[in-house]
């Protein structure tokens, strides 16, 4: 019986005792659960509790905490620790090992920090402030957690531990504890380890991360305070985290490596800025010294977007610098790089006003480094195209504060047209390449540089559609820069050299190109005197042009002029501006590829001297301009100059030695100014001056002070043409005859007539002497051609009228006086006086002769034929230059002083030129 009791109790304890078992740890763990909602402030859901004595393990199945709104702040599917029942006798809070499956942990960020999101209610009961128990923990782990991070109106991340481990102590001595895991970040991987000791104002903390295929968008939406909404890509990050404190010593050191995969930024709305790649090698930041060292920065596949406007230079969403930043800012960070490295990197420009985009660079290779402090010379080397075509190669070193630094540049096949609208010059170019090597250099916001350049294939676009033929172009021009610098501007050329150039000058109503293009805008202020009106100092040792083309259109005539100027050649040497000066130079050409053009002179500071000779320039092309001057036109003909002009100061003088040969005139009319000038017309003139060749040999001279307010070039030359031809008018105008000038010009002239015997139309010797006088101007003047007009004189009348007498009289004795009388006067030999009654008989016999009208006209006709067959017979003078014009009839009292033939210059087929200079 006592047996059977015995049983019964022992089976009612065990009894109780299993109902405690089960009951009782959920009761202490609901109780503990209270307390601590009490001490948080959020309420605290525990499941049930199991213990298992034998293995010392608690297992709670379910723990919830409450959050403000939402998600529980924490939850976990089962907790199991190991607690020996020694170590709680002993009063040791010591958890042997702790195993967490499933968790979930909300962290939202709060201005102080990270932090639970749980509601805002005071805690009741035990005061915040109360410390913890010291807690000992051997070994912790965490299954498939998830840890959500939040930022207010965003969107979050998630941390997923697949697996976490957890040890240490903690107490009010300090906490030690060692931690490793291995999960994902959102959809990267990420792993980390480290170890932290705590204890009487110091820590130091120690923790490695390595995490591949992050989603950068994300994790910096949810870590930073204000993000980079707009910067996407993937990123692998290697780094080891340090941090110590002792009192109020810090030291924070982060160092690792860190990759970059697919990086985007995006700002205001457009994607400017991305890389396929970016690496860092190794990085130690010292964030309180605020300090980054980076072992080597590689940037691979990268598109970067500059934008200018004025002055300032931006790159969207990562900098815009307005001005150089200040050297005084200690609390900025500083960085050093040991080595960069840009590989396929695109730099594209964009005007921020007008939005149009300039050229861009894409760098095939560049290094730089070490790059440290900003005084400090960074060297740098790159390769890069420019995708307007052409390439580019640097090398050198550079400063960042202040901005400087010199670099040898190699250019090859570099487009010139989008650079020139880059920079926004006055023309525009159609085509043009540049190759060559410049050593440039900036100091202190001096830029400089020297080398040599070659410039091929340029070609201005036309500035007006309509005339696509106002080009300027050159196939080649090769430069040696001895030195240049911008401020002050200047530079000095060793050599300029251009092959095959070509200039076309066309002069319209609008203006004359190409000083249009070069000038477009208002009116530059005049410059000095001897000044070209250029800025900058430029001197060229040596310049040439080879192959070269000039032509020149006048299109404010009409007919247009057109002339050129080919196979043109010159060297200078000692070239100097903006004050003009050259030591010494030589040209020469073809003018319309026929009439060769030479050239030669100096230009100094008070002394210019200059000798240009051209042969055989025609002058038909010259009627656009003579025309409208005169009614004459150019038929035939060609020039030859010979030009000394000497600019002394401002005094002017200008020698010419012309030569016109085979020139040939059409026209006439009242509007002539060579006979309103001279009072001859331009034809007589020319015929008067041309040689025995046919040429017109004119000496030029003219000159004055070109400061002063009444010098006209143009006067001046038409003044200097006047007196040439009125020179060489006058010469053989003397040889034929008296000529008398007014002020320069030919009231009058006589011209001797070809005398003849009285009642005669042959020649005597004094006759044949006039002729031989006239024929020796017309053999040297082979234009020239004259009129002869055979006249009748009173000697004439007197000896017909004595013939007509002499034959009325018979043989009669009282007839013989009178007959010998008369037949001495016709002999010219002395005659007896007459008594008055014979006396008075012959004046009766010549009162009763009628008027000899007709006889005296065939006289005059006769020695006008006589005189010419005299020129053209004994004197070779071709027929078609002597003319004879019929006599009037003659009148009575109208008659000649002496028996002659009248002469008259003028033109083969022309009328002549008369004795008061009319030509009619």
């Amino acid at each position: 019986m006592r047996r059977r009791r015995l049983a019964s109790f022992c089976a009612a304890a065990g009894a109780v005792l299993v109902v405690l078992a089960l009951t009782l740890p959920t009761l202490v763990a609901r109780i503990v659960a209270g307390r601590l909602s009490s001490r948080l402030g959020t309420p605290i859901h525990v499941g049930r509790l199991f213990w298992n004595p034998l293995a010392g393990t608690w297992t709670l199945h379910g723990l919830r905490v409450d959050a403000d709104r939402g998600a529980p702040a924490l939850s976990v599917r089962r907790l199991t620790a190991k607690v020996l029942l020694t170590d709680v006798l002993q009063g040791r809070h010591r958890v042997r090992d702790l195993v967490l499956v499933v968790p979930r942990l909300r962290l939202r960020a709060t201005p102080t920090g990270w932090a639970l999101p749980l509601r805002p209610t005071p805690p009741q009961g035990e005061a915040p402030g109360a410390p913890w128990p010291a807690v000992e923990l051997d070994h912790s782990e965490i299954q498939q957690a998830a840890v959500h991070v939040e930022r207010p109106t965003r969107t979050g991340s998630i941390v997923r531990l697949r697996r976490a481990e957890l040890m240490g102590t903690a107490g009010p001595e300090g906490l030690r504890a060692r931690f490793w895991s291995k999960g994902r970040l959102d959809r990267g991987s990420i792993a980390c380890d480290g170890k932290l000791r705590a204890a009487h104002g110091s820590r130091r903390l120690r923790v490695r991360v390595a995490t591949d295929r992050l989603d950068l968008r994300r994790v910096l939406r949810a870590v930073q305070h204000q993000p980079i909404r707009d910067l996407t890509g993937l990123l692998a990050l290697h780094a080891t985290y340090d941090e110590a404190r002792h009192g109020a010593h810090d030291r924070t050191r982060v160092t690792g490596r860190v990759a970059g995969h697919g990086l985007a930024l995006r700002a205001d709305g457009a994607e400017n800025t991305r890389a396929e790649s970016v690496r860092i090698s190794r990085f130690a930041v010292d964030v309180e010294g605020r300090h980054a060292a980076l072992e080597e920065v590689r940037v691979s596949g990268a598109e970067v977007t500059v934008r200018r406007d004025g002055t300032t230079v931006e790159i969207p969403g990562i900098l815009r610098a307005d001005s150089v930043p200040s050297a005084g800012d200690v609390s900025s960070w500083t960085v050093t790089i040991n080595d960069a490295v840009l590989q396929q990197v695109a730099l594209h420009h964009t005007d921020a006003v007008t939005g149009e985009r300039a050229p861009g660079l894409v760098i095939d290779e560049a290094r730089l480094g070490p790059l440290g402090a900003p005084l400090v010379p960074v060297p740098f080397s790159l390769t890069a195209a420019i995708d307007s075509g052409g390439h580019l190669a640097a090398r050198g070193e550079f400063v960042l504060r202040p901005p400087g630094g010199t670099a040898q540049v190699e250019l090859t096949e570099v487009a010139l047209r989008p650079l020139l609208r880059l920079v926004g010059g006055p023309v525009d170019l159609e085509s043009g390449v540049a190759t060559g090597t410049l050593a440039v250099t900036l100091r202190d916001g001096v830029a400089g540089g020297a080398g040599t350049v070659t410039l091929r294939d340029l070609k201005t676009s036309p500035p007006d559609p309509a005339r696509p033929e106002n080009v300027l172009a050159c196939h080649e021009v090769r430069l040696t820069i001895r030195h240049a610098r911008t401020r002050p501007s200047r530079l000095a050329l060793a050599s300029l050299e251009l092959a095959s150039p070509y200039l076309f000058i066309d002069r319209a109503p609008s203006g004359v190109f190409p000083l249009t293009l070069l000038f477009p805008a208002t009116t530059p202020p005049a410059p000095g005197v001897g000044s070209s009106g250029l800025a900058a100092a430029i001197k060229v040792e040596r310049f040439a042009v080879s192959d070269g083309r000039i032509d020149f259109r006048d299109l404010t005539l009409n007919p247009p002029y057109w002339r050129s100027l080919g196979d043109f050649e010159l060297t200078a040497s000692g070239i100097t501006l903006p004050r003009p000066r050259v030591t010494r130079f030589s040209g020469k050409g073809l003018v319309d590829e026929l009439s060769p053009l030479r050239f030669e002179g100096s230009v100094g500071a008070e002394r210019t001297e200059v000798t240009a000779e051209v042969e055989g320039l025609a002058l038909p092309p010259f009627n656009a301009y003579l025309q409208p001057a005169a009614n004459y036109a150019v038929s035939s003909g060609a020039a030859s100059v010979k030009s000394e002009i000497v600019l002394d100061r401002s005094e002017l003088e200008v020698n010419n030695q012309v030569v016109l040969s085979r020139l040939g005139v059409n026209g006439g009319g009242q509007d002539d100014f060579v006979q309103r000038q001279l009072g001859i017309p331009l034809t007589i003139a020319l015929a008067l001056m041309k040689d025995y060749r046919g040429n017109v040999a004119l000496a030029l001279p003219f000159g004055g002070d070109v400061r002063s307010p009444s010098f006209s070039l143009r006067g001046v030359i038409l003044q200097a043409i006047v007196r040439a031809i009125q020179g060489a008018v006058l010469s053989p105008l003397n040889a034929l005859g008296r000529v008398i000038l007014h002020e320069g010009h030919i009231e009058q002239f006589d011209l001797a007539p070809i005398p003849f015997p009285p009642g005669s139309a042959t020649l005597d010797a004094s006759g044949r002497e006039r002729v031989a006088q006239v024929a020796h101007v017309l053999g040297v003047r082979p234009d020239l051609a004259i009129r002869l007009t055979g006249t009748a004189a009173a000697a004439d009348l007197e000896r017909l009228t004595d013939e007509a007498a002499l034959s009325t009289l018979g043989a009669d004795r009282r007839d013989r006086p009178l007959r010998s009388f008369l037949q001495a006067r016709l002999a010219g030999l002395p005659a007896r006086e007459l008594t008055s009654s014979e006396q008075a008989r012959v004046d009766a016999l010549r009162a009763s002769v009628p008027w000899p009208g007709e006889a005296l006209r065939n006289l005059a006709q006769d020695r006008g034929t006589a005189a010419a067959a005299a020129f053209i017979v004994d004197f070779t003078i071709p027929p078609a230059r002597v003319a004879v014009d019929p006599p009037p009839a003659p009148v009575p009292g109208q008659l000649a002083t002496e028996p002659a033939a009248t002469v008259s210059l003028g033109e083969p087929g022309r009328a002549a030129l008369h004795a008061d200079g009319d030509g009619r």
